[in-house]
Formats: structure tokens, sequence, C-alpha cells
């Protein structure tokens, strides 16, 4: 190919990348002294410039037990996430990190979200309100408007930089024989998923997450990213959602991966690399 690869944007959505290392510490060590303190400021040197870079959200990660290192990154652009991985390879600590799993996931907003019907609904049949009165109109264009703010936090999402506790995990729906989410009608699957979106917003002040789609980009059908303080919080709003029937009877779970945040200059500490 001779033309250039930037510009392969998804025509909604931002790509997301989740990449897991374990560090080859005897070949690590096997290295002059000299040679890996030129590494470790390497491989700092490029956290600090590419976590800088415009449009990229880099979330550099010190796993806790399943991982070393790890990154998570959104960026608009397809190509751009495709190099994080070969840039971290190119760099002598890379050439020690052994890949422990990777996913790609693309942002979106949920086929679940509250939309304008569901809204004139609650207004008319719940709160009894005159689809012709000036406060329908009023309320109805307010809720129009959170429900496009909240759709775009989704396909837009900002990355929380005030949460240090990142647990990621991949999930699918069941395709069993009696329990297969695909045959229930789309009314059943957003009843269902309402539902669990009302237990997860008990958590809101406790934990921020992002769901993401893989279905046709990876094993899975979504990456589901929490950001936290508190680890127990995490354990909490997974244990609890667990007991909704769309986890109970259709959900089914990946590997999860529990890491810290950490600053570029933090990266020898953190990975013990002395």
């Amino acid at each position: 190919m001779s033309e250039r690869l930037e510009g392969l944007r998804p025509s909604a959505g931002w790509p997301v990348v989740h990449l897991f290392y374990r560090l080859d510490r005897a070949r690590w060590r096997d290295q002059s002294v000299e040679t890996r303190a030129g590494a470790e400021e390497e491989f700092s040197t490029w956290l600090r410039h590419t976590a800088g870079e415009a449009e990229l959200q880099l979330v550099p990660l010190a796993g806790v037990t399943k991982f070393d290192f790890g990154v998570m990154a959104i960026h608009p652009d397809l190509w751009r996430v495709q190099q994080l991985a070969q840039q971290i390879a190119a760099t002598a600590l890379g050439a020690c990190l052994q890949p422990v799993a990777e996913f790609l996931s693309l942002t979106e907003a949920s086929e679940y979200i509250t939309n304008e019907l569901d809204w004139a609904r609650l207004l008319i049949e719940e709160q009894k309100l005159d689809p012709t009165s000036p406060e329908f109109a009023t309320r109805f264009a307010a809720l129009r408007k959170r429900t496009a703010i909240y759709a775009d936090s989704r396909i837009h999402p900002k990355l929380p930089d005030d949460y240090p506790i990142v647990c990621f995990y991949p999930m699918a729906k069941a395709r069993r024989d009696q329990d297969n989410w695909y045959r229930l009608s789309f009314e059943e699957r957003k009843k269902l998923m309402l539902q669990h979106g009302q237990s997860g917003r008990r958590f809101a002040d406790r934990v921020t997450q992002l769901i993401t789609t893989c279905t046709g980009i990876d094993d899975w059908e979504w990456g589901v990213t929490l950001f936290s303080r508190d680890l127990k919080a995490i354990r909490d709003i997974v244990y609890e959602l667990r007991y909704d029937e769309a986890s109970a009877v259709y959900g089914v779970f990946g590997s999860f991966y529990v890491g810290i945040r950490f600053a570029p200059d933090q990266l020898a500490h953190v990975l013990h690399l002395g």
C-alpha cells in the first residue's frame, strides 16, 4: 500500500486498546546496570511523550497479580492505537515485556439507552403531564438534552484522572439453549438492561465505568473498565450487579485485570527495575 494509513477513524466511536505484559526479569537482569538505566530512561521518556499527545488518552498501569505493566489507550484513529504495541515492543524495556493479554474495542452508546419515546411515556403515563402543555415541552427538552450529553460521553469519553485503581474485564451474553440472550425480544433485553443500569447507578459516587463493544473485533462482546479509589468498591459493584437477571442468567465473564495507575517518572519504582 502506498497511501498513508492514518485516517482510519470509525464512523462512530473511538478505538480502545488494553495491553497487559509480564516483565521477563531474568532477561532484564542479564543486562548491565548501564543498559538497564538507559532502557528505563528511554521507556519513561516514551511514556511522558505519549501521555501528552493530543487526542490520545493513555493510562499506564502497574499490575497487581496477572500482569506487571499495562496500558489502556483511547484515540479516534485506529492506526494510532495500532502503533502503541509496536512502539512498546521497539524499546529496550519492551523487548523484556511478554504479552499476557490484549483487547481491542470501540466506544459506543448502548442501544438500550433511554430514548425519546421512553421519556414521553414517562412524562405522560407516570407523571401525568399533558403532552400539549408547556410544562411537558420544557421537561421533554431537558430530558432530550440530558440523553444527548450522556450518549456523547459514552461515544467520546474523557477518562477520569483522579481514580487510581483500574479494573478491566471482558464479557459476553450467554447463548445457551434455554438462556440465549439473543433469542429475547428487544423489549425484554432493554427492560433487563435498564434494571441493570439502575443497580449500577447506586455506585456512581464510588465507581466510574466505561463500557466498550468488542463484537466482531475481538473474542468477546464487551469490555468493562472500572475506575475507583477503593478496591472494595470495585468488588462491591461486580458482586451486586451479578444478582441482576441480565448478569445472573445471561452474563459470561472473562478474566479480571486489576492495575494501579502511575506517572511516567514512577516506572522504575512500580516495576522494581533496580
